[in-house]
């Protein structure tokens, strides 16, 4: 019986085999026999990373021996893009290959750099890795400059972590660093052994004696590299990741060997590569236009698609601001409905399950955190204190205002509040959520003027059949309401709205917020379009 090693290595051959009668010749690095797609689309974010982490995971069970990830993102989080990326080089299937399709913009270049291989579908872009700042306007989202030493202190870490990739991956390092960094300038040289480097200024002036000559840039080979572009022939020190990305990597002895291809940067722009140029900058290894050409890239067998599920791409949706922005709305005006109008607590529930939601969601994700969930539940207590316990304060409601407010605004953060992107979405929350309360505010001014002529919410009321009170008429905004000091009785309880009979009369009234029991006297202190406010007129 042959051991396991020798049945690897026949499996392999068989494969290689099959390849190459079908005269593909592919590398025994690439061959696999079962391919996972996991897709990766939209912005990048923390429930993207789960999202990653949970379809690796479910790869790796079903036997993939390499794992492709297609990308078509604009970019997203600084914090979640590197995370992923060291899911991506550490977690098994080790094997994963980078597919643009079509684009890979910001932090989705970042991932496809941290991939053993990419490969690009036709008319496909990778590239523009440059942090911003963005901050919410009119129309959406918008970019902000970043001041000269807080651009540095983000392009830090994304620089490290771009280099390492191009050091594993034999990527030249200039060329990925300028996709993040504006100001680097780019020369492609070629050695008289056909390899291939791109240079900056200080090595141009080394292989070639003089300063450069700067053009418009965009210079494009016409044939893809004999062979990778990066070069470390020294004693290994240039194989220290940071020697490698700032220390010359050519020498003035060479001088003569080499030839000037073209400047391909300049100093106002950022790398930004089509499909076909990443293959002949040597990126890419290939054009892959389908699944079909994928599987014959591998030489395999079986793809296997591992998609968002349903209940991800519910979560994402759940968590946009838009619709948390929606969601308060919902809650304040239901809440107050329910506070203002006797009924069977449909509001409230509607209210509850808002809130839930609300805060349940970004839970999921990892936005919200157990403090800002407390903050929010003791504002909530708080206000409840203010209306049913001690009513008339005022301190105990702005209290409670101010916790829901500071905690609804940082379940939008869920993030170190240093960086530039967390500071982002702070501005975000506090934008959305302070928004959200203005048009909650004027909803309920509007319906405070027409909600107890609104057959629709009347379904909900309380009907008027106590005792001996079920054929009184009930008050309307367009009859005369009892005056301020009219005593009546209680018809249900108050707690804190309900109905009171005044004479042959019964009106919709809210207390000013101690909780009334029934049939006990009530006196009238005002009323505006919600009904009357009562107080207890027996203490």
């Amino acid at each position: 019986m042959l051991p396991l090693g020798a049945l690897g290595v026949l499996f392999i051959a068989a494969i290689a085999a099959t390849a190459r009668s079908q005269g593909v010749a592919i590398p025994a690095s690439r061959l696999a026999n079962k391919v996972g797609i996991i897709s990766i689309s939209g912005p990048i974010d923390d429930l993207t990373l789960a999202s990653l982490q949970r379809r690796n995971d479910a790869a790796a069970k079903d036997g993939c021996d390499a794992i492709v990830i297609e990308f078509d993102t604009p970019g997203g989080e600084l914090g979640a893009t590197l995370a992923m990326c060291h899911l991506i080089k550490t977690q098994p299937p080790v094997r994963k290959v980078a597919w643009i399709r079509p684009n890979a913009f910001s932090a989705g270049a970042i991932l496809a750099l941290a991939c053993r291989e990419i490969v690009v579908a036709p008319d496909s872009v990778i590239g523009d890795a440059a942090p911003i700042q963005a901050v919410p306007g009119v129309g959406g989202m918008g970019m902000q400059p970043i001041p000269v030493t807080e651009r540095a202190k983000i392009e830090a870490p994304v620089l490290s972590e771009v280099t390492e990739s191009a050091m594993r991956n034999g990527y030249d390092v200039r060329l990925v660093r300028a996709m993040i960094t504006v100001e680097d300038e780019l020369w492609l040289v070629e050695r008289d052994d056909g390899k291939r480097l791109f240079v900056n200024a200080q090595e141009y002036a080394l292989i070639f004696g003089a300063e450069p000559e700067r053009g418009a840039g965009g210079y494009v080979p016409s044939a893809a590299p004999r062979s990778l572009p990066n070069i470390i022939e020294d004693d290994g020190a240039a194989r220290d990741m940071e020697l490698l990305a700032h220390a010359p990597r050519v020498k003035a002895s060479e001088r003569g060997r080499w030839t000037l291809l073209g400047q391909v940067d300049t100093s106002s722009e950022l790398v930004t590569l089509r499909g076909s140029q990443a293959i002949l900058f040597g990126l890419a290894t290939a054009t892959v236009a389908d699944e079909q050409q994928l599987l014959d890239y591998f030489g395999a067998k079986e793809l296997r698609r591992y998609d968002e599920s349903w209940s991800e791409s519910l979560v994402r949706f759940l968590v946009s601001w838009p619709v948390r922005a929606i969601l308060i709305v919902v809650m304040v005006v239901c809440f107050f409905v329910e506070m203002a109008t006797p009924g069977f607590g449909a509001f409230g529930s509607v209210a509850a399950v808002a809130f839930l939601v609300l805060i349940g969601a970004p839970m999921l994700t990892g936005l919200a955190q157990w403090w800002e969930v407390l903050l929010i539940l003791a504002g909530g207590a708080l206000i409840i204190v203010e209306l049913f316990v001690i009513p008339g304060m005022g301190v105990f409601g702005i209290v409670g205002a101010i916790c829901i407010l500071v905690g609804l605004v940082f379940t939008f953060v869920g993030g170190d509040l240093a960086s530039s992107q967390s500071q982002s979405n702070l501005l975000l929350g506090l934008l959305a959520t302070l928004g959200s309360f203005v048009i909650a505010g004027i909803g309920l001014a509007i319906l405070s003027r027409h909600l107890p002529n609104m057959p629709f919410f009347q379904r909900f009321s309380l009907e008027a059949s106590i005792d001996n009170v079920a054929t009184a008429p009930l008050v309307r905004l367009a009859a005369p309401l009892p005056e301020a000091g009219n005593i009546g009785s209680a018809v249900t309880d108050l707690r804190p709205s309900g109905r009171a009979q005044f004479g042959d009369r019964v009106a919709d009234v809210r207390t000013t917020g101690a909780w009334i029991n029934r049939g006990a006297r009530v006196r009238v202190v005002g009323g505006d379009g919600l009904g009357l406010i009562v107080e207890d007129a027996s203490a």
